[in-house]
């Protein structure tokens, strides 16, 4: 993984399908997806490949053309955005808003990489492909008191819907392409 002197290092944003795998690449993914996640403590090995299967491996694997990785010229990962074009809420409260904007996307970085602009990258790197393949609009739910609201608003997502799911609060933050 990269240490804090590599996040100086360039950056090159590539689509999953032109990068070589790696178990250098794999680990340094699922280091950044676990560490990202707000889920730390699973209840066996069995539920924590469930989770990472649910929320980034099945992006690679179903749809690995939306899926981007950000690498710098060490080669190790600073971070990467998976998503699909067409994936419809689960949640009822965003029904509708999916309609409008129905591409979904998860995206992390190592701390390293953070607030450098990388992310913006990504998303800019997915919501021009997007676009080119027919897509009106993407999303990301959250935790309405996330940190990441503030990115997301910064790249040209923006409230759309809410929605109380076990206690917390969600937001649906939508962006037209």
């Amino acid at each position: 993984m990269a240490d804090t002197n590599a996040a100086a290092l360039p950056v090159e944003i590539r689509r999953w399908q032109d990068v070589t795998p790696t178990q250098q690449i794999a680990r340094e993914l699922d280091q950044i997806f676990f560490e990202s996640s707000n889920t730390k403590t699973f209840a066996s090995d069995e539920v924590r490949a469930a989770f990472r299967e649910r929320w980034f491996g099945r992006y690679l694997k179903q749809y690995p053309e939306w899926a981007y990785v950000a690498l710098s010229a060490d080669g190790s990962v600073a971070g990467y955005l998976v998503a699909a074009l067409d994936e419809p809420s689960v949640i009822d409260a965003f029904t509708a808003a999916t309609e409008t904007y129905p591409a979904h996307l998860h995206i992390n970085l190592a701390p390293a990489y953070r607030s450098r602009g990388i992310g913006a990258s990504l998303i800019e790197a997915f919501a021009s492909d997007a676009k080119r393949a027919g897509a009106k609009g993407a999303h990301v739910v959250t935790s309405a008191d996330a940190r990441n609201v503030r990115f997301y608003e910064r790249v040209g997502f923006a409230p759309r819907a809410r929605a109380l799911i076990n206690g917390s609060e969600l937001v649906f933050l939508g962006r037209a392409l």
